[in-house]
């Protein structure tokens, strides 16, 4: 038995039918562990160089990690990983919920789709059996009905259903895959991926309640005594359980961290009323808290507006910060229960909010500046803090009509198609819209920002911020902080940027959720080795996490993705006037540099050296020119 993991592959061919079956050998899973790395070999050694992401040749996987189901605590996380439509490059997305560690349960460490099936259909995996069905009466529906009609159909009320709403279907490339109702794997068009192939659905339901089997189950508890004393007296953690991630919205604005009127302004005094999107104030509407499986925080919550011009469907969750920021500062705007509103549309239609918010803050500065009129935007008048035009707005874009079309596929995108000078309110980095932690906050972020091989994204900086912010990961020499400048010694930072970004890539493919990272640090060896029975340690962790990273890069460098093509807008050579940052100017390409010549990776070219894709070895995998 290969403990912490189920030990089987699934590969499905959807233009044929053809279901298989790989046995996933333990040299793989310590080399790659499970989530994005694992991901990463796989999609690179089946996906051809330079295929068009929404082509038949693409690769669609969902991947759980080896700590996922087996009862440590936050490790209900699983993967999707493709080629994305967004930047051209790497894909992974992330998502909470029971859908992983239930298809863990059924026998399988992760799924992976390749073709286009003939007609719509989608996926029932009912313990080891495997079948394919039509989805034709499921097309069209949205994720929320989908859900319900696929558990209905199968007789299955307690299946586990992730899909795609209208937005996938239509190749929407701010589209995401929709779990539960409102669990979403949003970014990088992962949706749009899985709309090409025609595949509507993936349900899950195991008879399998317990958790796996683990090696070592005496040691596993020792860890997890002091890892539970350490999540309770967490007071980040203790404000997730209260509120969830949304819970400390308008501090985060008074610190320069949230941006305002599409990052031109931030601080307090761009938005007076910005508390009133706190989470706190959702109370009202709280219908009950939930967790992902096996969470001990449980930061989620199902709520319900009852009545008034955004009155709900029925029980949504909770909108989290970066929802909050999206439709709330971003667009000036403090109508809480239109901000919720809109989260419903976006979760029924599978649509990222961090990609919508963006892209509609992007159309009201163009209208603003006179590059569309009401003549273009179909009569709608843009306006920062119209609760009601942006609910519309919204609604038009998750449609797909008329201009909402035009701006359907991202503000990069968008602003190609409007032209002029759109650009300059586009903000992007290589296509992938920015989440809402502004990156002259922190140096770690930026960097993350701009030299992942996902660029723009908020989960992955946690090990390097701990370590920028004088803290130490655990008591490895490799996990203690050089106490360096914050806002300074940008020349010397690579080091630190290698071995958190390293440790949260571990951190991940483990199945563990990010947020955790932010709490304090994870003991993410001390809790793998007795899980699987290996004799790991920090070096082989750490080396482990630097060689998921280098096959991520590799997989861009391939795709001709050169490091030039992540940057940050123009709008962020100002420094921040508020806040820690405040009057801070952070060389960011010095930092890009110091992690690129850290990791061994051409910072012209992106391409990993042949010396260090030996020392990882994984040289024979990746062909170089």
């Amino acid at each position: 038995m290969q403990f912490g993991y189920a030990g089987k592959l699934l590969f499905i061919n959807l233009a044929t039918g053809e279901i298989e079956t790989r046995k996933l050998d333990e040299q793989t899973c310590r080399q790659f562990i499970g989530g994005a790395g694992l991901g990463a070999k796989i999609l690179f050694e089946n996906i051809p160089p330079q295929v068009h992401a929404l082509s038949p040749e693409n690769m669609l996987g969902f991947v759980t990690g080896p700590l996922t189901a087996t009862g440590v605590p936050g490790g209900g996380r699983f993967t999707v990983v493709t080629k994305s439509p967004v930047t051209g490059a790497w894909a992974d997305s992330n998502s909470g919920g029971f859908w992983g560690p239930e298809l863990k349960k059924c026998g399988f460490d992760a799924v992976f789709f390749s073709n286009v099936s003939p007609e719509p259909a989608y996926i029932a995996i009912l313990d080891s059996q495997v079948r394919i069905k039509s989805a034709v009466h499921l097309w069209g529906k949205d994720t929320s009905e989908t859900s319900d009609l696929i558990q209905n159909e199968l007789r299955e009320p307690q299946c586990r259903v992730a899909c795609i709403g209208p937005a996938g279907e239509s190749l929407t490339l701010m589209s995401g895959i929709v779990n539960e109702k409102g669990r979403i794997a949003a970014r990088g068009g992962v949706g749009a991926v899985m709309g090409s192939k025609r595949l509507k659905a993936i349900a899950v339901c195991s008879t399998q309640k317990r958790n796996l089997a683990v090696a070592q189950r005496e040691q596993l508890k020792k860890t997890l005594k002091g890892y539970a004393k350490d999540i309770k007296e967490s007071q980040f953690l203790k404000g997730l359980s209260t509120a969830g991630t949304g819970g400390g919205t308008s501090f985060l604005l008074s610190i320069g961290d949230c941006p305002t009127k599409n990052w031109t302004t931030t601080g307090t005094e761009s938005l007076q009323t910005c508390h009133k999107l706190d989470s706190s104030n959702m109370d009202q509407y709280k219908i009950k808290n939930y967790g992902c499986q096996g969470c001990a925080v449980r930061c989620g919550a199902l709520i319900k507006v009852d009545k008034g011009p955004y009155a709900t469907s029925g029980e949504i969750h909770r909108p989290e910060y970066e929802t909050l920021a999206a439709f709330g500062p971003l667009c000036l705007n403090d109508n809480l229960e239109a901000v919720i509103k809109m989260n419903e549309i976006c979760n029924l239609y599978g649509i990222d909010t961090i990609a919508m918010g963006g892209v509609i803050a992007f159309a009201i500065e163009c209208y603003e500046n006179g590059l569309i009129s009401s003549n273009d935007t179909d009569g709608l008048e843009l306006k920062w803090g119209e609760a009601k035009g942006l609910v519309a707005l919204v609604e038009k874009i998750a449609r797909g009509d008329d201009f909402g079309r035009i701006l359907a596929d991202g503000a990069k995108a968008a602003s190609e198609r409007i032209g002029g000078n759109s650009a300059e309110f586009a903000m992007h980095v290589g296509g992938h819209r920015l989440p809402f932690h502004d990156p002259r906050l922190s140096p770690s972020l930026a960097a993350n920002y701009i030299s992942d091989p996902q660029p723009a994204c908020h989960m992955g900086p946690q090990g390097s911020e701990f370590l920028e912010r004088g803290g130490d990961l655990g008591e490895h020499p490799l996990l203690r902080s050089p106490k360096l400048e914050i806002y300074g010694d940008y020349d010397k930072k690579g080091p630190i940027y290698a071995i958190g970004s390293a440790y949260f890539q571990l951190l991940s493919s483990c199945g563990l959720c990010a947020l955790y990272a932010i709490g304090l640090p994870i003991p993410v060896v001390e809790l793998l080795a007795p899980v699987t029975g290996w004799d790991m340690d920090w070096d082989e962790g750490i080396k482990t996490g630097k060689r998921i990273l280098t096959l991520r890069q590799a997989f861009n460098a391939r795709e001709g993705i050169k490091p030039e093509v992540f940057r940050l807008p123009k709008r962020f050579e100002a420094p921040l006037n508020i806040g820690p940052g405040a009057g801070q100017r952070i060389d960011f390409e010095v930092l890009k540099n110091g992690y690129f010549d850290e990791m061994g990776w051409d910072s012209k070219t992106g391409q990993p050296s042949k010396t260090i894709l030996e020392y990882f070895g994984i040289d024979k995998m990746v062909e170089m020119d």
